[in-house]
């Protein structure tokens, strides 16, 4: 582990914190963590994604035919390197487990409390690490008064868990342990922000949340990165964000208090508290959130999506606010679903002019970076000329030829523009190789 933080005592009654250790400059890695304390996919991914480097070889090399462990047959790997990497790091002592409960496959969070069971028992943890994650909060009379659900779901796990593992730990040791993974794991995710699975590593959990947060998490394989997006000062206490902070107040303190049990005092949400109008819904808003919230079970979810930005539209409610923005991220990809790919770039390039600017301010935010990845994306792909003829339903494609689009000039701009963000930037490693790839050969 690398860092340029040291934990100690937060004021505003936020517990502990980290702050900077010496000047941080924009994009520089606060901390790198190269191996998780804990790290796996979600069950959905456990066929599709290597549980050794986490896609990380996948995104990068075309071709790699994953391989299913030869004893339980439940998690994959791209070769015998990540196979090996992954046996070492705990699936040694939970395979035979996995192969006793075939058919069945474990929740992912009673996966990874399994694995850390396991590793505790064998003493795979140094004494720092056993003592950062003991300092962790449970939260779990908190869990108890106002989650039945994720407590019944923890202690069920717990029992099994116990029984499973053949532990001599108690229920009560392992409902801890559960409690903490859901209070202190990161999201795990590709280079390109596609969820794969859940991540904790004891220190990075003690970073504090803001609203106006100044650094950010990125995931290159099992690396964690958090980089500074803005400079950070000598002192500096140095937060993230655990939610989507351009929802609106309420729903931000909402989210907050449902999955951390915390209210956050950040300057935005002071400054937004004292407004009126960033405590109510439009009722245009509240269908829009409704909307996304069904679009699984929406017969033609491209329509209705753009019959709600239609409403908001016309309802006088910005573009650059929620739940606009939530709703053209998800109709750009319910247009590439639909490989509707003109009218994506369309909205694609909209979202990089217009929105992106004021929605995400700061040129090295990794959402800003990413939607700048999509549109160059977009037109490699439509440069090449591929037609595809699409008859699912929401309109006709977006007429891209009576623009008279130069596609080449707009992917080297764009990619040119990204490459020189390199060493600003809030993404990893893994971001930036995707980039200077394409850049290579685009460049020819």
């Amino acid at each position: 582990m690398t860092t340029k933080t040291t934990p100690q005592p937060a004021p505003g009654g936020l517990g502990r914190g980290l702050f900077a250790s010496t000047d941080i400059p924009v994009g520089e890695d606060v901390l790198h963590i190269p191996v998780p304390f804990v790290a796996v996919l979600d069950t959905e991914h456990l066929g599709d994604v290597c549980s050794g480097c986490f896609g990380q070889r996948q995104l990068e090399e075309e071709g790699i035919a994953l391989k299913g462990c030869r004893g339980c047959g439940v998690v994959k790997y791209c070769d015998k390197t990540c196979q090996a990497k992954d046996w070492k790091l705990g699936h040694s002592l939970e395979c035979t487990i996995y192969q006793k409960l075939k058919p069945r496959i474990l929740p992912i969070n009673a996966r990874a409390v399994l694995r850390m069971v396991l590793r505790s028992e064998r003493q795979k943890y140094s004494d720092e690490e056993l003592d950062q994650f003991l300092q962790l909060e449970t939260h779990i009379k908190d869990i108890r008064d106002k989650s039945a659900s994720q407590w019944e779901r923890i202690s069920l796990s717990s029992k099994a868990i116990k029984a499973y593992s053949g532990t001599d730990l108690s229920e009560e040791v392992i409902s801890a342990m559960g409690a903490k993974l859901d209070l202190n794991s990161f999201n795990l995710t590709n280079a390109v922000y596609d969820r794969l699975g859940v991540y904790l590593h004891p220190y990075a959990a003690i970073f504090n949340h803001s609203c106006d947060h100044n650094a950010a998490v990125s995931f290159d394989g099992p690396n964690l990165h958090i980089k500074a997006l803005r400079p950070i000062q000598k002192g500096e206490q140095i937060f993230i964000t655990y939610i989507d902070v351009t929802d609106s107040y309420p729903i931000r303190q909402h989210n907050l208090q449902s999955r951390y049990y915390f209210t956050c005092h950040c300057s935005k949400c002071t400054s937004e508290a004292a407004s009126s109008s960033a405590m109510t819904l439009h009722p245009a808003q509240q269908e829009a959130y409704d909307i996304i919230q069904s679009l699984s079970t929406l017969e033609n979810p491209t329509k209705s999506l753009l019959q709600a930005l239609t409403t908001l539209r016309t309802s006088s409610i910005p573009a650059t606010t929620q739940p606009s923005i939530s709703l053209l991220d998800e109709l750009i990809t319910s247009l590439l679903a639909q490989q509707k790919y003109k009218s994506a770039f369309a909205y694609a390039a909209a979202r990089y002019r217009a929105l992106d600017p004021v929605v995400y301010p700061l040129k090295g935010h990794p959402i800003r970076l990413l939607h700048a990845w999509v549109l160059a994306r977009l037109a490699i792909h439509l440069s090449q000329g591929v037609e595809v003829e699409s008859t699912a339903g929401g309109g006709k494609e977006v007429a891209l030829e009576k623009y008279e689009l130069n596609l080449n000039l707009i992917i080297w701009s764009v990619l040119a523009a990204l490459v020189g963000m390199e060493g600003t930037g809030g993404t990893g490693p893994g971001f930036w190789r995707l980039v200077k790839r394409e850049f290579r050969t685009v460049r020819g």
